[in-house]
């Protein structure tokens, strides 16, 4: 599981590069029955534009109906604008403004980046031209990783700076902002069952802020891993998250039994395409040493269910829990930032040994041994050991390089899935996750240019004839697309 100190995008640039390629299209048509929206006035859809200086937009709650909606007709009408709009707060905003008024897109947009949080651009511009409401959309999420670690480090007022949003995000942490920003209300997650971080079924909890940092009251490892677990009581500024983690390698698993027609004017498909085949790049890391194993160990926390033999676990359980797993976290970057700087233990005082027992902490001393053995000093870099130290608890991040008769099926139950469709999404984000190497290098040209092929096949003329390729920096006229 992802934790929220893990930057993958450091740790994987100082793994491997990255290997791109463009994507040819086919022609085939739309399959499923289309839901039409009556009376929509359509649109082109948005373009990649160039980023801002930080700016804010505060007190948007009570001129929701006048101001904002004014904000937001002019940023849309202007299509020459060349800045892109501020993310704005949707809780508050009545849900007139939030769903009435909608542009219709005249194709479906494809928007493919690299790195999975910059899809984001395209959503934010998407809910200020209002393609997409400003509340209670629904994400539907192929990917290997739920991507919904909490950012700590960002305070939770912050969820309403675009600038903030785009610029401090990353791969694994990018959908918890927009939840409590209200954008998204409804993440549904389909992997393969290889993928293990979050157990199947729907899972409805809340997500808030406490002393100004996002918390959730779902009890689930994964949140409390990170020690973001707080009591419902606790969290302010509240709001209600529907979460589903279905198996998409189950054929029988159909998009009408958790898609309704109140989604159609909402609905956003994202595709990882790790998502088919996928690495757990920190396996790599001092390989030499058997650096990621020792980790496992020095990482480890026992979960609620383990410390609670017997009897059902209560909230003091699990705030206890994370509580404690919250305390190991912070004393094992005090340890690791040590070496970082000092390149040793001395100075270095030992943690309590209620939260780091001696064993564990034997277990630090040898792996920094084993380390200076293996690889000089200056190749050592401990911020990146305690990233990777980070995904190793609970069920840890997947690997699994799929064969080529492994992609053919997990190409066929995308396809059948997308045929199953009760509407189109209103538009399409795909990540290569190509560059911090989740998705591997050899196989990712070959997976977009099918991706791509079955949404041709299947919404044939109503997806755009070209994806937009925000790794490629293209140029394009928002007026031509």
């Amino acid at each position: 599981m992802e934790s929220d100190t893990l930057d993958k995008e450091s740790a994987a640039a100082a793994l491997k590069k990255l290997s791109q390629s463009e994507s040819p299209e086919s022609t085939k048509k739309w399959v499923p029955n289309v839901v039409e929206g009556e009376g929509e006035v359509e649109e082109a859809p948005p373009t990649k534009r160039q980023k801002t200086a930080d700016e804010k937009e505060e007190n948007l709650e009570e001129d929701a109906e006048s101001e904002d909606s004014e904000d937001l007709d002019d940023e849309a009408d202007d299509d020459d604008e060349e800045e892109v709009p501020l993310l704005v707060p949707a809780r508050g905003i009545p849900q007139s403004i939030a769903q009435n008024s909608l542009r219709k897109f005249q194709r479906i947009p494809v928007f493919i980046v690299d790195y999975h949080n910059d899809v984001l651009e395209f959503i934010y511009r998407c809910l200020a031209t209002r393609h997409l409401p400003l509340a209670n959309n629904t994400i539907v999420h192929f990917d290997s990783h739920p991507d919904l670690v909490i950012p700590r480090h960002i305070a939770a007022s912050a969820t309403y700076e675009k600038e903030t949003m785009l610029n401090e995000l990353t791969i694994e942490n990018w959908i918890m902002p927009t939840l409590y920003a209200g954008h998204f209300n409804r993440v549904v997650w389909l992997k393969n069952s290889w993928c293990q971080q979050l157990p199947n079924g729907r899972h409805d909890f809340k997500v808030g802020q406490k002393d100004d940092r996002i918390g959730v009251d779902c009890p689930l490892d994964y949140f409390i891993a990170d020690g973001n677990y707080c009591t419902t009581e606790d969290l302010q500024d509240r709001k209600s998250v529907e979460l589903q983690v279905h198996d998409a390698d189950n054929e029988s698993l159909n998009p009408n039994d958790f898609l309704t027609d109140s989604d159609s004017k909402g609905f956003v498909l994202d595709i990882d395409l790790d998502f088919f085949s996928t690495s757990n790049p920190f396996l790599e890391i001092y390989k030499d040493a058997d650096c990621y194993n020792q980790l496992k160990e020095i990482f480890h926390f026992e979960s609620v269910e383990k410390v609670k033999k017997s009897g059902t676990a209560t909230i003091a359980d699990y705030l206890a829990t994370a509580d404690k797993r919250q305390a190991q976290l912070d004393a094992l970057k005090t340890i690791f930032w040590h070496l970082e700087e000092e390149r040793n233990f001395e100075g270095l005082d030992k943690p309590d040994e209620t939260v780091v027992t001696p064993e564990v902490y034997a277990r630090i001393v040898k792996l920094a041994e084993q380390l200076q053995e293996k690889y000089p000093d200056d190749e050592i870099d401990w911020h990146l050991i305690f990233d990777s130290g980070s995904t190793t608890d609970n069920n840890g991040l997947p690997h699994h390089i799929s064969t080529s008769e492994e992609l053919e099926t997990y190409f066929a139950n995308f396809k059948r899935f997308l045929e199953r469709l009760p509407f189109p999404p209103v538009a399409i984000t795909m990540a290569h996750s190509a560059q911090d190497d989740y998705c591997p290098q050899d196989q990712v040209a070959f997976i977009e240019e099918r991706v791509l092929r079955l949404l041709r096949e299947v919404f044939g003329d109503r997806l755009h004839e070209k994806p937009i390729l925000h790794y490629m920096d293209d140029p394009w006229d928002v007026m031509k697309l």
